[in-house]
């Protein structure tokens, strides 16, 4: 209960401050009101106290306590950010916005404002900062005195409201007034006059608090309790610092009325200078006035920003203030954005280069606006593409190609030697103009028309004839990963993630970068009395695609821009496809054929136009070399290259024909583009399966029947394992006695012979899957029975075999009825599956099943061999 009124007295003690204490009794309280029980309320209303107004002087003074200040260790918290998160994306836009803006063109901030940018809060009280000589003493000081010599004591004495410290056995000693050397002079000085044989050390303990007054433009104005060390800059700092309208170079101290000191925060923060920074004392005011004049600096200068001009007249000083000028800045090209003297807005040419621009008057409200020099780079050329020094370069008169690429050393391995770009600006419009350079003709020699007289702003692009494999790998390596995070990050089908990347179209984009920039801007200075300089060429060249038109470029400058012809190329002729724009009704297109032996031979020179296309043909049967494998129990097996319309006979005569111990009834023939077809088929179906047993999970549970997965991840699990073998069935026997059509060989063809055998396999629903040794007395029926039987979760009716050349048969089907007229055959593998409708009445379950099992294994038998 004691405890109770002692916290009841200390919060009304405190709702009367402006300095809200940190200590125990204190926290009890805010304990009392946010933690006690009902209990404990009750019980300090029982004694009288008002425990409700307790608590809402406390919430109150916790509000008080953000203005209250310690000057050795502040704690100055951002200014508030209410309302940010609400338009945080609007500020983001308009952020990115204003970066994609030119840099003379970007919003400006008040220089100088966000230093002291923060909310008044409290300071925690440290004893060990140094006490200056010239420190005035006043009632609240604590002087520590320490005796040694013939007596050894210690005291820590307060001096009161009447100015005096009360020294055990000396009386008052008065010292209020006296400076921190006075004080230990004069207390030094008693000491030993009325105490022989004692010397005393004397020192400051916690130094008393003042209250202050900051006022006029400043973030929260009001009064301030610091401590007796505060400056001027101290009481900024942690009182929140001053609005955007307030003056940073006239804040004002006064005292009683007086105008003791002016501060010119510029020198702090651009200078690092303090000198005229004050100590402040009780009942002193910090007044900050609006500001008065303001001009602007943007553009190419180290600061830009909105400036506060005091002493400034000129455009050279307000240039200072921001900084100085960077080095791109384009001093002849200041322009100063002002309202002139009708109150309109006005802009005057400044050129900071002569002394008359720099002495340009500046005026309240100036926008002084720094332009960058021109990125227009001048007297350089410029080397690009397949070379190993690539960069600008210094023009001077009379240099040509071969002074900027001596010799085939400059360039990387398969550079283009017959065909190099020279792009050159028009010196009226500045439009692009390509010319066509042959590095081969230049080396052979200098003296050559094609050793081109460079001109200023010249540019030379050396292009490659081989693919970049490490480059394309890489490139390919960053569409997948690509590819990854959109697949994660959106919703998209199985088959959008599933798109393969053409390795050949990523080497031709990464060898054409350079050459697709210069397309993409002849295209854009195009108009209806210029076309596009751009032509294409495709068909049988290492790199189709779009290409500049140089100067009188022919169709075989075409082609060796493009890399040159590749193996399967037509060379004797080529077609051109041109439009006709004769008709100003009606565009028509004309096919024309190119010589192109002649053209090689130089006999003639088919000049191109713009919008030509180049086709280059591909030889007639030309095919790229088709290979088949041959194994087993032939003479000679391998893998063999044949020609197109080869058959398998022919491949059979090839390889030596079969051996006496070949099983022509259980050849296997595989074809590569069925088994890739399978592999689709097998990922749609799982992705089928999976969907419809989540379908009947989900169906399942909602009318409350138990699932159980486990027979459908079983299923899944043999579709997961199982792979396409691609195989075709064959009647080798029929085929090689000419009674059946050959088979025409494809690239990836594979034919295995295997050796006889002897053995009748039976797999699926039977108790003991195995094979057994052929006895041609036996039916199918039989060879199941030896297998134990079928299990109860066999389908009878849907027995099948697979005979030794890949076919099936169905025993049980309509016209089965008599199953001696079936004759088994060694090699056979018969295939009880499994009864489907036992399990979850899947309708798909069924063929999958049926499918898996002739997959699966029915080539059991195959991989037997």
């Amino acid at each position: 209960m004691k405890c109770l009124i002692k916290i009841t007295i200390l919060a009304i003690t405190i709702s009367s401050q402006f300095v809200i204490a940190n200590s125990p009794d204190l926290s009890q309280a805010k304990r009392l009101c946010e933690g006690a029980t009902e209990a404990q309320r009750q019980a300090a209303r029982a004694a009288g106290y008002d425990v409700d107004s307790l608590c809402a002087s406390l919430k109150q003074q916790t509000d008080t306590d953000k203005t209250l200040l310690d000057v050795q260790t502040p704690a100055v918290l951002p200014r508030s950010t209410q309302g940010e998160n609400s338009i945080g994306l609007k500020k983001n836009k308009l952020q990115k916005t204003n970066e994609q803006l030119a840099k003379v063109d970007q919003p400006l901030k008040k220089f100088g404002y966000d230093l002291f940018a923060g909310e008044p809060t409290t300071y925690t009280p440290v004893g060990n900062i140094p006490v200056p000589a010239n420190y005035i003493v006043g009632p609240g000081d604590m002087v520590k005195v320490q005796l040694y010599g013939k007596e050894n004591s210690s005291y820590e004495l307060q001096v009161g409201r009447q100015g005096a410290i009360q020294f055990p056995n000396l009386g008052p000693i008065y010292v209020a007034g006296l400076s921190y050397t006075e004080l230990k002079n004069n207390v030094n000085s008693q000491i030993q006059e009325q105490i022989i044989g004692v010397q005393a050390n004397i020192s400051m303990g916690e130094l008393r608090s003042i209250q202050v007054f900051v006022l006029g433009e400043a973030y929260k104005p009001g009064a301030y309790t610091v401590s007796s060390l505060s400056t001027i800059l101290n009481a900024l700092y942690v009182s929140g610092g001053i609005k955007e309208i307030g003056s940073l170079r006239n804040i004002q101290l006064k005292r009683n009325g007086q105008l003791i000191s002016t501060i010119d925060l510029y020198d702090l923060l651009l200078k690092g200078d303090t000198r005229r920074d004050r100590r402040l004392q009780a009942g002193d005011v910090i007044f900050i006035p609006s500001v008065k004049k303001t001009a602007s600096v943007s553009g190419e200068v180290v600061r830009p920003a909105i400036y506060e001009l005091k002493n400034e007249h000129t455009i050279a000083e307000l240039v200072a203030l921001a900084g100085g000028l960077l080095p791109n800045a384009a001093e002849e090209a200041t322009r100063v954005q002002r309202v002139d003297a009708n109150g309109s807005m006005t802009v005057v040419d400044v050129n900071l280069k002569v002394s008359q621009g720099k002495n340009q008057k500046v005026r309240n409200g100036d926008l002084i606006k720094i332009y960058p020099v021109l990125e227009k780079q001048e007297n350089i050329v410029e080397l690009k593409g397949h070379v190993y020094r690539g960069g600008m370069q210094s023009w001077k008169q009379g240099i040509r190609v071969s002074d900027v690429i001596p010799s085939a050393n400059v360039l990387k391995a398969n550079a283009n030697l017959n065909f190099a770009l020279l792009i050159r600006e028009k010196e009226n419009t500045k439009a692009l103009m390509p010319l066509k350079v042959s590095l081969l003709e230049i080396f052979n020699d200098k003296s050559a028309d094609e050793n081109i007289l460079l001109q200023p702003r010249d540019v030379i692009i050396v292009l490659s004839n081989a693919v970049d494999e490490l480059a394309t790998e890489e490139k390919i390596k960053q569409i997948q990963l690509e590819q990854k995070e959109l697949s994660q990050a959106k919703n998209i089908s199985q088959q959008a993630k599933n798109v393969k990347i053409n390795k050949d179209e990523v080497a031709i984009e990464i060898r054409n970068e350079y050459i697709a920039n210069i397309v993409t801007q002849l295209q854009a200075q195009s108009n209806l009395n210029l076309p596009a300089q751009v032509v294409t060429i495709s068909g049988a060249v290492k790199f189709p695609g779009e290409y500049p038109l140089t100067l009188e470029m022919t169709s075989v400058d075409l082609i060796h821009a493009a890399g040159g012809l590749v193996e399967s190329a037509y060379a004797i002729e080529a077609e051109v496809t041109r439009y006709d724009l004769n008709d100003p009704l009606e565009a028509k297109i004309n096919h024309i054929t190119i010589d192109l032996q002649q053209e090689f031979l130089g006999a003639v020179s088919y000049k191109l136009q713009p919008h030509d296309q180049l086709q280059i043909k591909v030889t007639p049967e030309y095919r790229d070399f088709s290979n088949v494998e041959i194994s087993g129990e032939v003479k000679f097996p391998g893998t063999y290259r044949i020609q197109r319309g080869e058959t398998l006979t022919q491949l059979i005569e090839r390889a030596g024909g079969i051996n006496q111990y070949g099983s022509l009834k259980a050849a296997v023939f595989s074809r590569k583009e069925l088994r890739e077809y399978e592999e689709k088929e097998l990922r749609k179906l799982k992705e089928r399966l999976r969907q419809d047993i989540a379908t009947a999970e989900l169906e399942n549970t909602n009318i409350g029947k138990s699932t159980s997965g486990a027979s459908a991840q079983s299923l899944i699990d043999v579709l997961d394992t199982t792979e396409a073998t691609g195989r075709l069935v064959v009647n080798l026997p029929g085929l090689l006695e000419g009674n059946i059509e050959d088979v025409a060989l494809k690239d990836g063809d594979s034919l295995f012979i295997p050796s006889h055998r002897q053995e009748v396999t039976v797999v699926g629903e039977v108790q003991v899957p195995t094979s057994h040794l052929y006895d041609r007395k036996l039916d199918f029926d039989d060879y199941i029975e030896r297998s134990g039987g079928e299990k109860e979760t066999s389908n009878s009716d849907a027995i099948y075999i697979v005979k030794a050349d890949g076919s099936v048969v169905l025993p049980n089907a309509n016209n089965w009825l008599n199953h001696s007229d079936f004759n088994m055959e060694a090699g056979d593998t018969i295939v009880v599956p499994l009864d489907t409708s036992r399990v979850d009445n899947l309708e798909l379950w069924s063929k999958v099943s049926s499918i898996v099992y002739q997959l699966a294994l029915g080539a059991a038998a195959v991989n037997s061999f």
